[in-house]
């Protein structure tokens, strides 16, 4: 039972500190529009990315941190590529490591939550899309339920 809880850990811990690493192909972009936005001030909501390659581990589903927004639009970049680590820990001390890579060719859906949420507790609330497959994405937060093609937008819009 300790292992299973240190490695419930690990997995979390991993799985908040993934790392994205850009590959030669271009990104999509994503233009999230804040429907929280009313007189004047918007609620703040973070933008999660949830791959549909999900590793079955004991710490939540796996995502990717697209960015907080905090006005009512903003434009994201979808990455190319990510990779989630599940660190085990044996008996003896030592540890294995599995690495699960994303590409954006594999779908992906959406979520969004308070800063202040619990990210363990995070999950997609859009139907799944394929990012490659178009440059641009467009989707409303939080009450979208689909992602939806649209120019590319740009991080300076």
């Amino acid at each position: 039972m300790r292992n299973l809880r240190q490695v419930a850990a690990l997995v979390a811990l991993a799985g908040l500190a993934c790392s994205s690493a850009a590959a030669p192909d271009a990104p999509s972009m994503l233009l999230v529009t804040n429907a929280t936005c009313a007189s004047g001030s918007c609620d703040p909501l973070e933008v999660l990315a949830f791959p549909s390659n999900q590793p079955l581990t004991p710490g939540g589903y796996w995502s990717l941190d697209l960015g907080l927004i905090t006005t009512p639009q903003a434009c994201f970049t979808i990455p190319t590529s990510a990779r989630f680590l599940i660190v085990a820990v044996n008996p003896d001390s030592s540890r294995d490591t599995t690495t699960i890579t994303w590409t954006s060719a594999i779908p992906v859906s959406l979520g969004a939550i308070p800063p202040s949420g619990n990210r363990i507790m995070a999950g997609p609330s859009t139907s799944v899309f394929v990012p490659s497959s178009s440059p641009g994405w467009t989707v409303t937060f939080p009450n979208g339920s689909a992602a939806s093609p649209n120019t590319a937008c740009s991080t300076t819009d």
